[in-house]
């Protein structure tokens, strides 16, 4: 028997025959260069403008009741109002009128009144206004300025009480003038109305509760689709109100928010909720102008196209394990890992842009770089790159990511939080009217396409 031996030169040769054959399993492909994403624009922030329409209605209410329609004083009430020489005071008023000018709001009734007074040093009880002779005549005015408080309730200044009778009361025994009396339990009663205006005002027009569920309902995550995936955040800044005005019988005034809305994708995000701020007075404004970021992950891309290749079998030998899709500026790219008979990572890539047509994010052209396709032809394993090309278009769509259905979804929604009632006898309307795309950004961890929604909105206080 002959026993060979190996010389060193041999062993050495053999040694690196098995390495090279170890390294042909794994192959190396150059990671495509693209630029940084720059860093984004500024977002405009959003200004949310809402009309307050206030009916003075509830005023004149208010006031009815301190104020009835009908009322008699007799001799001791008379003497509590200062009316030494009064017996008694019987007056019918019309309907209070409550209308604004400006920041002033006027309270004007008419009534027709009679009255019994005793002479001094002539005693007896003499009248006016009574049978044959009919009740006399006045007017009652009041007028008042409104302003808001910093605890977001209105409040009167600056109240001018005016009586005004037009027939003078003129007493039928010795023909002596009762006016100044008459005026004087007029002027009493004005005042008491003036206490009531002061307090009653600032209850009808109160804005502090409407404006917090506003402020409470705008911070909380909206979800704008059926399984809660997607998610807007109003994020709103400040809150502040013109001042108020009125014409006729309604006073307005409007609130104006402002917000750094956005649309994120994944579970419900953790927010925490700022307190009213305290209120501040502003200049007006009109409408609903909100800019929206919308955001597409690359890393939910990813998870989504490795989630729908990593499950199919290996083709020719080869299995994707995972996807990973980022991009720069109109560029997307896509990294594949794969492994079986050779093990590396292929690249590819592809046009992204808004179609408004498709109203989608489109993914166009998407094709292996020139490393990658050299790499699969010497692989002899070109079928995979259609696979891969088709798992990525289904993972994102077809390449298309449908966002005109949140951009539809994003619109409801809104108009949805328009509609409700802030507090009793306060309500919210309006509707997002058009929604329009500014512009697709791509940073380093998603594409963003920003769009602004327009709209408008009233709250009606009853």
């Amino acid at each position: 028997m002959m026993i060979r031996s190996f010389s060193g030169g041999r062993i050495a040769g053999l040694m690196l025959a098995l390495a090279a054959s170890a390294c042909g399993s794994h192959f190396e492909v150059p990671v495509p260069v693209v630029t940084t994403p720059p860093p984004l624009p500024p977002q405009p922030q959003a200004t949310i403008a809402i009309p307050v329409r206030i009916a003075l209605a509830a005023v004149a209410t208010a006031l009815g009741t301190e104020f009835p329609a009908t009322d008699s004083l007799d001799r001791a009430k008379c003497l509590t109002l200062g009316g030494i020489v009064c017996h008694q005071y019987v007056y019918r008023r019309d309907t209070l009128d409550v209308t604004m000018q400006g920041d002033r709001i006027t309270v004007f009734t008419r009534l027709r009144y009679r009255g019994r007074v005793g002479l001094p040093g002539l005693g007896g009880i003499a009248s006016c206004g009574f049978d044959p002779e009919p009740m006399k005549r006045a007017e009652l005015r009041l007028t008042t300025a409104l302003y808001w408080t910093k605890a977001w309730r209105i409040a009167s200044r600056g109240t001018v009480l005016t009586p005004q009778l037009v027939d003078p009361c003129q007493i039928t025994m010795l023909n002596v003038d009762a006016t100044p009396l008459m005026r004087r339990l007029l002027e009493v009663q004005l005042d008491g109305l003036r206490k009531e205006v002061d307090s009653i005002v600032p209850a009808v027009a109160d804005l502090k509760p409407s404006a917090d569920s506003l402020w409470t309902a705008m911070s909380q995550p909206i979800a704008l689709d059926s399984t809660s995936t997607v998610w807007l955040l109003m994020s709103p800044e400040t809150a502040q109100l013109t001042a108020f005005a009125g014409s006729g019988n309604e006073g307005t005034t409007a609130i104006l928010l402002t917000a750094h809305p956005r649309v994120v994708v994944g579970a419900r995000p953790e927010v925490t909720t700022k307190a009213l701020p305290s209120l501040t007075l502003t200049q007006p404004a009109a409408g609903l102008h909100v800019p929206v970021q919308i955001e597409l992950p690359f890393a939910d891309l990813s998870e989504r196209a490795t989630a729908m290749l990593a499950a199919q079998p290996a083709e020719q030998g080869l299995k994707v394990n995972d996807v990973k899709i980022w991009g720069a500026g109109d560029t997307a790219v896509v990294k594949v890992g794969v492994s079986g008979k050779v093990s590396g990572s292929l690249y590819m890539l592809g046009r992204v842009a808004y179609d408004s047509t498709e109203r989608a994010v489109l993914i166009t052209d998407l094709k292996y770089t020139l490393a990658s396709n050299s790499a699969m032809s010497r692989l002899k394993a070109t079928l995979g790159s259609g696979r891969i090309k088709r798992g990525i278009e289904e993972a994102t769509g077809h390449g298309r990511m449908r966002i005109g259905e949140q951009l539809d979804s994003l619109g409801v929604r809104l108009t949805q939080e328009l509609n409700r009632t802030l507090a009793p006898g306060v309500t919210l309307t309006g509707a997002i009217r058009s929604v329009r795309i500014d512009r697709l950004y791509t940073t380093q961890t998603a594409f963003v396409l920003r769009v602004v929604l327009d709209g408008d909105a009233t709250i009606d206080v009853r």
